[in-house]
């Protein structure tokens, strides 16, 4: 998993930004200051890059925006929000579980590409009002009317339009996209089985994720395609999209896989029992030596007695230099059980696969009225998928453990 750096929190949601992303803004501050220089080549260079990092800020600023509206919609129906994070094809909600009904799936999904579409007018709006360009009648062309525009009036008429692509783009039907998932509320409406309602979208996911990449193909031949254009560039872009949204579909027909195999099974089920753990009082390197170096688990069980008080992780101890390590006990550097990710024993085992991924150390403690009885961990629930494919002859699994 690539890192995600925490920038901010609004309205209790946190905000971050994944190391792709820095590719894309360098990509989009050099494609600007070329395109500026094209718009107003009296401009010295320092007015272009500025101009170009304040609309790639201004830009990924709205992609922020759509998606904190779906985001908010999403809370408005009681489904929690872990948070938005910016990466190299613009953003994504995360958004813990699914609707609970096929109109919430709609408003969350179609809020998104509105927003967009009303921030887009807005600001063209805003620098055609600025500018007075309507009562000007020596601009022939759009493009003698752009160069007499300052940076702000320049900024704005760059990001209008491309606010109102991103949001028309969204409304394509291909799962995971914002149309993607309004068409999963029609079949689900339809239907009447989420289940189902996903595996069709996401079918259709895939066939726009291949159309994508066979455009760019004709793209990079020299064909010229509406709306996307012409070039190696562009379709190298176009296939890049296709094959992420490709990817995205087949990762949720797979989680819809795994949540119908897990169907009715408890954690209770799959849930260890009995292994090693730790003394809060324990120094650091001991526990070190005869629970992190004897066993293959990320993290152990902290007891204070006969009390169950936290977990400490493989993240824990990285966190506490290596040559410092003697003289900090275990209960000084563990995540305490009111800062823990658990599970409970009657729970389905499909949401707790969702809180192993939260808790991304790949295993969770069981919890009874506040005493520990189990762990479940990932491989476990892996394997138990794996067994249940041979059963049954269909390949039902996890892509792969997400955590080492």
């Amino acid at each position: 998993m690539r890192h995600a750096i925490r920038i901010g929190r609004v309205l209790g949601i946190d905000f971050k930004i994944d190391s792709s992303w820095l590719v894309i803004a360098a990509l989009v501050v050099w494609s600007l200051s070329s395109l500026f220089s094209a718009w107003h080549p009296e401009w010295p260079w320092p007015t272009r890059i500025a101009v170009a990092v304040a609309a790639m800020l201004a830009f990924f600023g709205s992609v922020v925006l759509h998606e904190l509206a779906h985001s908010i919609v999403a809370r408005i129906y009681g489904i929690p929000v872990r948070d938005i994070t910016l990466h190299m094809f613009g953003g994504v909600s995360n958004i813990e579980r699914e609707p609970p009904t096929p109109a919430a799936e709609f408003l969350i999904a179609i809020v998104g590409p509105i927003a967009s579409v009303l921030l887009g007018i807005g600001m063209m709006a805003f620098a055609v009002i600025f500018t007075g360009i309507l009562h000007r009648t020596q601009f022939e062309t759009a493009a003698e009317a752009i160069a007499h525009m300052g940076p702000l009036t320049t900024l704005l008429m760059w990001l209008g339009p491309v606010n109102i692509v991103v949001g028309l783009f969204n409304m394509v039907p291909g799962f995971p996209l914002d149309g993607g998932r309004i068409l999963r509320s029609i079949l689900w409406r339809t239907t009447g089985s989420l289940s189902k309602a996903t595996k069709l979208a996401a079918s259709a996911g895939q066939f726009v994720g291949w159309a994508f990449i066979v455009t760019a193909i004709f793209m990079a031949l020299g064909y010229r395609v509406p709306f996307f254009g012409t070039g190696f560039g562009p379709g190298l872009w176009l296939a890049l999209i296709g094959f992420f949204l490709r990817n995205a579909a087949v990762q949720h027909r797979i989680g819809v896989a795994v949540e119908d195999a897990l169907s009715g099974v408890r954690v209770a089920d799959i849930m260890r029992t009995d292994g090693p753990w730790v003394n809060a009082n324990t120094p650091l390197r001991a526990a070190v030596s005869d629970s992190f170096m004897r066993y293959n688990d990320n993290a152990y069980p902290v007891f204070e007695g006969s009390s169950f008080v936290g977990l400490v992780s493989l993240e824990d101890v990285r966190r506490v230099p290596a040559d410092t390590r003697d003289s900090p006990l275990v209960r000084e550097i563990m995540t305490p059980v009111s800062d823990l990710e658990v599970a409970f024993p009657g729970e389905g085992a499909f949401e707790a696969l969702r809180r192993i991924g939260n808790a991304r150390i790949g295993q969770l403690p069981v919890v009874l009225e506040g005493q520990l009885v189990g762990m479940i961990f990932e491989r476990d629930l892996a394997r138990w998928l794996e067994l249940k494919s041979h059963e049954h002859g269909e390949d039902v699994r996890l892509a792969q453990p997400r955590h080492a």
